[in-house]
């Protein structure tokens, strides 16, 4: 009988979790030493521009939030 493969089951539900996964990623390659942060600069360049834009997405909403507050409080006025 073949051994069960073991599947990674990621929750990636909102931007902050995809930031934390990225993390994880990157200490990985980090800890390979330099010659594997060398052979994997694409890879750690896709990674931080997830990372980014799951930031982006986070801090969007944010401003999307305050707006919204903001413009509930001018016509309450």
């Amino acid at each position: 009988m073949p051994d069960k493969k073991r599947y990674l089951r990621l929750q990636l539900n909102t931007p902050s979790d995809i930031r934390e996964y990225t993390r994880r990623l990157l200490r990985i390659l980090k800890e390979q030493g330099e010659d594997a942060e060398i052979s994997n600069l694409g890879k750690i360049s896709q990674i931080l521009s997830i990372w980014l834009k799951a930031w982006e997405l986070d801090k969007i909403s944010d401003i999307e939030q305050r707006l919204t507050e903001l413009e509930h409080k001018v016509q309450v006025k």
